[in-house]
Formats: structure tokens, sequence, C-alpha cells
């Protein structure tokens, strides 16, 4: 590889005149790094500045957050060499990585000899400070480019899977990746290169030359294991960006030779599970199985099922498109009016997480009813039966809630968070700690009730000593839930009201003011100001929370009080318009 040629396509030097490269390319060294390794300590001052040639690196805080990747032919640790300060954090290798080293003390004197370098270095550093911090990180998630497909036992198709998984991404990333296994391998350097052991000896340096050759001249790459815990699985696993571990739902969570090779391979890659699930089965052992592997996600395909492996491709990609609901009551039904649009506009949802009202309409889009089944399930659970008028002597709550939880249970039946197909959350709010709670897992109909549960009005749900309530008390639109998925861009549905409850006309100070009020229609009601009361904190963030989508709908709902459930088919109407005007315009940005 030609370090030359590699500072010509970074960015940080691409501007650099032909006289500047060369100097400082005389004093460039290709270093290879292992997956796990780390190349900047976090407190210290970095001595050189990296690119990626090939491979992928992860930036880690002291707290053990992810400040995020650094792909090919990105640079890393540019800012401290440049202004001696201490690195704000560590960074290791994600996978077996080649970096281009360039000691900060060459880089200073090729500087002082052309300024108009330093100038062209410094215009480049200043904007990618100033570019949009949301379209960074969602470039940052398409830059996902190697993924390694290993099965957890020998009876496993991997190969299947990668051709139906290269043949989403040729369509989803408008690319032509490239299948890599064993017999490709040898074929192209000969019989038995493909089994090299990882070290320093000329077959592993001429196979990884060949991988890098490959990665530098295609856009996705997709390593596929044998059914055998041998060398090119461990390779396979060690040059993925991504491993896709492949899963039978009707395996149990056992330990296999293909698991133990996945420990002990060194890989600091991220491990997804692919649940190979026939329809109408249960994935009874997922949890199991995530745990066993130390997967941070699942995925259901079914085998011959485009569609299911194109969401995967989306979402591995960062093109998946996230939907988050937010929570208002009877204004929530414009969540069914957004989704009509979203379906005539053929924008796909990969996976959806909401608050109170949105928790709920998020689930019925997690368990794939369409906007008119929606609408016919909000009607009967809203509008002709009331499941709110089990009141009790208000010492806890208003109402019991005993008769809408048995209606959520008849909408959800006993389906489980993680066995559904789209992938889901819900957000409640942690009264004992006054903290947001994550459901991902679980019992559906019971965190969906747990969401909904505005307090006051209905009794707290009790969950290991600690109380819980509706997750807008602190956060009405979890976009910030949906951004640490990391699968894509974010569609954020808002609504809650600008300005809140008021009494216009009434000069005041008046204590029996709004007991006063003639007008029904403007008199605010009990549970429109406890639900405002409860939810100040969560309505006072929804600037930043917004500012994470990468599509933010205010929908057009003022005046619509939180218990109108009479006026469903005007909000919906109102929800429909609202986004077809909006959305119009991105549908080509959302999509990638």
């Amino acid at each position: 590889m030609n370090p030359r040629a590699v500072l010509a396509e970074c960015p940080l030097f691409a501007r650099l005149g032909p006289v500047a490269l060369d100097a400082l390319a005389a004093r460039c060294e290709l270093v290879e790094l292992p997956s796990g390794r780390t190349v900047i300590e976090q407190g210290t001052v970095c001595e050189s500045v990296w690119i990626v040639a090939a491979g992928r690196l992860s930036a880690v805080l002291t707290d053990g957050t992810v400040a995020g990747a650094i792909a090919r032919l990105e640079p890393v640790g540019e800012i401290s060499a440049l202004s001696g300060e201490p690195s704000v954090a560590s960074v290791h290798a994600i996978r077996d990585s080649l970096l281009l080293r360039i000691p900060a003390n060459h880089l200073y004197a090729v500087v002082s000899q052309h300024p108009q370098a330093l100038i062209e270095m410094t215009r480049v550093i200043i904007q990618r400070l100033r570019d949009n911090q949301r379209a960074r990180h969602l470039e940052r998630q398409r830059q996902m480019r190697c993924f390694a497909v290993v099965p957890a036992t020998p009876a496993i198709d991997a190969v299947a899977v990668a051709r139906q998984l290269a043949s989403a991404l040729s369509v989803t990333a408008a690319c032509q990746p490239v299948l890599i296994d064993a017999a490709a391998v040898d074929a192209a350097l000969g019989p038995g290169l493909s089994q090299t052991r990882i070290d320093g000896g000329e077959d592993n340096r001429r196979l990884v030359e060949h991988l890098n050759r490959i990665e530098a001249e295609r856009t996705h790459l997709v390593y596929v294991a044998g059914g055998d815990a041998d060398p090119w699985a461990r390779r396979c696993m060690r040059q993925a960006d991504r491993i896709l571990f492949v899963v039978d739902t009707q395996t149990p969570a056992i330990a296999t030779a293909m698991v133990d090779e996945l420990r002990r391979c060194g890989a600091r890659a991220p491990v997804d599970l692919v649940m190979l699930r026939p329809g109408g089965a249960q994935p009874d052992e997922v949890l199991r199985w995530r745990e066993r592997v130390g997967a941070g996600s699942h995925y259901y395909v079914r085998r011959d099922h485009d569609s299911d492996y194109a969401s995967l491709a989306r979402q591995l990609t960062g093109r998946g498109v996230g939907l988050v609901l937010g929570g208002g009551g009877a204004r929530g039904f414009a969540h069914i009016g957004l989704l009509r649009a979203l379906r005539e506009l053929q924008i796909p949802v990969d996976l959806v997480g909401g608050s109170s009202m949105g928790a709920f309409f998020a689930a019925l889009v997690a368990c794939g009813y369409d906007h008119h089944e929606m609408a016919h399930i909000a009607r009967e659970t809203f509008v002709r039966q009331n499941h709110l008028n089990d009141y009790l002597f208000p010492t806890i709550a208003l109402i019991r809630g005993r008769k809408f939880v048995r209606r959520l249970r008849e909408i959800f039946d006993e389906q489980h968070i993680e066995a559904l197909r789209t992938p889901y959350f819900c957000v409640s709010t942690n009264l004992t700690r006054g903290a947001a709670v994550v459901h991902d897992r679980g019992p559906l109909y019971l965190w969906v009730a747990t969401s909904m549960a505005v307090p006051g009005v209905a009794p707290p749900v009790v969950w290991r000593g600690e109380l819980l309530c509706d997750g807008a008390v602190v956060n009405s639109l979890p976009t910030d839930v949906m951004q640490q998925l990391e699968r894509g861009p974010i569609i954020a549905s808002d609504v809650s009201t600008e300005g809140g409850i008021a009494a216009p006309g009434i000069e005041g100070p008046d204590p029996e003011g709004l007991l006063r009020m003639k007008g029904d229609d403007e008199r605010p009601r009990l549970f429109s100001i406890m639900f405002r009361t409860a939810t100040l904190t969560s309505e006072s963030g929804t600037a930043q929370r917004a500012a994470r989508a990468d599509a933010y709908l205010r929908m057009p709902v003022s005046k619509v009080g939180m218990f109108d459930w009479k006026r469903m088919d005007e909000v919906v109407e109102r929800g429909y318009e609202h986004a077809i005007e909006q959305l119009t315009p991105l549908v080509g940005r959302l999509l990638g």
C-alpha cells in the first residue's frame, strides 16, 4: 500500500500541494493494529497523527461511552498533536486495521516549510467542527462496510444468508458487495491460504494485503465463515465492522465451538444476532442467545423473504428508518395520519419507539397493523368505549386502571417486545429515582400500560420495589433512545402543544377564575391540568429532542384536549395532511 496515495485520499491532506504531500509521505509508516489494540490513551498528548488505511477504530470516553467510529481514510489524533493538548478519548481498533503513522515532529517540520499546508489542514478541521453533528453521526453510521456472517452451528447455511444480505445491500446501498469465503481466498491465493493463522508470517501478509486491496476497491464486503471454528472463521470476525451471528430460533442457546471462537478471537466489533425465524415461530431463546454471545441487538429474517433482508441491510448500513412517536393523549391520534402518509410516500419503518400515547401507537406499528387497523383499534379503545372509568376514592389515583390494562392485553395478547419482528421500545418514568426507563423486552401490554400511566390519573406500576409511571413525565419524545441504537435517520412526531393550558380573558389574580369560566371548550380540565403539571420538565427539553431527528414533525394539534377522544377523525386528518406536506420534500434524504 502506497502511503502517499493514502495521504492524497485522506480529506485532511487532500488539498495539500504535491510537494507538501511528498514531504509528508517521506517519513510515514504503515502500522498493523490487531483488533482490540489501543492506539491512543485518553489523557495523553498524541505524538503522532494516524490515518486509517484499512479497518475501523473506535473512540471511547472515560465513562465507557462510544464517542464515535473512525473509518477508512479518516485521521485520528490530529487535534491533540497540533494543539499539544491531551486526548479526550481512548482509541482502539474495532477490527484488524492498517494505519498510516505520521510523527508529530515531522508534521511540524513539513508545515513550517509549507505554511499553506497548515492553513488547508486547519480549514478542514474547522469545517468538521462546524458540520451538523446529526448529519456527521448519520454519515458515520453509513460507513459500516464489512460484515461477517458467522453460523452458530454447522447446520446453518451461512452462505445462503450472506447471499440474500448481499443482494439486499446492492439495492439499499447502491453497490455491488463482494462475498468472500474460504473458497474464494484459496482460488485467488492458492489452496489452503484461507486457513493461514493470524501472525507475522509471509502467508498472513499476502492474505491481509489481498483483503485490504478488495476493501479499497469495493464499498461493501460480506465475509462468510464456514461451519467450523477454524482460522478462517476467526479472520472473518476480526476483519468485520460488524459480526452477524446467525442462529436458528429453534436451537437452544447452548455453547458451541463457534461461540467459544467468538469469545477467544479478540474482535472488538459489535455483535448482532440474525435469527432465522419461520413465520409463526416464537423465538423463546433470543434473550439467552444474546447473553451468550454478547449481542447488542437482534434481527429476525425468514428464508426467501426479501423484505426482511432489505430491512436488515438498511439498519446495518445506517439507512434504517426509526420512527419516534410522542405522548399527548387524544392528540396522539395524529400518529395514525402520519402512518398513512408514510405508507403513501413508501417510506419504510424499520424500528419504532414511543412514550405514553406514542408508546401505544408504536406498539401497534411493531405488531404489523396498518393505519386502517390502528384507527379501528383506537376508535374501539378510546371513542366507543370508556376503559378509563373504573374510578377509585382518590387516595392514590382517580382510576384503578384495571379496565384499560385488560383492554391492552386483549389488543397485544401475550406478545413480548423481544419477539416482535419490528424492533420496538417504549419509555416510562421511574418516580422513585426521577429517571427514564427504557423497555425493550418483556410483556408488551404491561410496559405499554406503564408508559401510559399518567400520575394522579392511574396508579404507578410497582416494579422491583420502585414506582414507574407515564414516560412523558421525563421524556415525551425519546429520540435520544432511538439515536443510541444507531440504525439510521429518525422521524419524530411531536403531539405536545406549545403554550400549554391557559385561561384567556381572565386578568386576575383570581383563585376561582377557572371555576367561573363559561366556555367548556376553553376551560382546562382536571386531567389536562394534571398531565401538564406532570410533563413540564419533559416538554422543556423538546428542542434538544427535536434536534436529534432528521425529520421533526410538530403536529398541528393545538386546542385539542388530552381527552378529546371524540375529535379522533379530525386529528387523524390533521396529522396526515401535515405529514404529507412536511415529508414529501424529505423522501430522498430519508431513504439515503
